[in-house]
């Protein structure tokens, strides 16, 4: 673009002749279609993302919703630095620590408090064994600390490069690779201790 924000209007230009970061920088002037078109592109790839971060629930909602709310407010605008996706995963990434943070803030206060522990729930019996074993895994997933878990689920299954997976978190390529196998270390080495019982 030749430096000037140009205003999408849903009336004068087809939706798909708009690319993904002429969008993105239309959002950087507070367009409010232009952040509608972004979640519009992204939301579901923006959804699986905040899931597998912090564990799938109601909060992803809210958090998605937070994601676009921050596209909105232009705290980071697109610089153009990345790929539009990495940008977004990036604020996803954020908006998803303060999240995990501030959960983890209520469970101590809640315990400091609390004199009962809730029982497990029962209902093993119901669930399939593969069943099980995906919301082991999701556990194991979830108990990582939040740079590992991030890294791990940016690269290993949302399949960005190590490259994007470091714009979006803000370090180095070999931070998230570090990262990364520490996160496949410490998954591997619970599985084979459950395994082991």
């Amino acid at each position: 673009m030749s430096g000037q924000v140009v205003r999408i209007r849903r009336l004068e230009v087809e939706r798909e002749s708009w690319s993904d970061e002429a969008v993105a920088h239309a959002c950087a002037s507070g367009d409010p279609v232009a952040v509608a078109e972004l979640f519009d592109r992204y939301q579901a790839v923006v959804t699986r993302f905040l899931s597998r971060a912090v564990g799938a629930g109601p909060d992803v909602e809210d958090l998605l919703q937070t994601t676009f709310m921050e596209v909105a407010r232009v705290k980071s605008p697109f610089q153009g630095r990345s790929k539009v996706l990495t940008w977004l995963l990036g604020i996803a990434a954020n908006v998803s620590r303060h999240h995990l943070r501030s959960k983890r803030r209520r469970a101590r206060l809640l315990q400091a408090v609390s004199f009962t522990r809730r029982q497990p729930s029962p209902a093993v019996d119901e669930v399939t064994d593969a069943r099980l074993a995906v919301d082991r895994a999701r556990e194991h997933l979830e108990r990582l600390p939040d740079d590992k878990r991030l890294a791990f689920v940016l690269c290993e299954l949302e399949g960005l490069s190590a490259k994007e997976a470091a714009q979006a978190l803000g370090c180095s390529e070999t931070a998230v690779w570090k990262r990364v196998s520490e996160a496949r270390q410490a998954l591997r080495k619970a599985i084979a201790g459950e395994v082991a019982r």
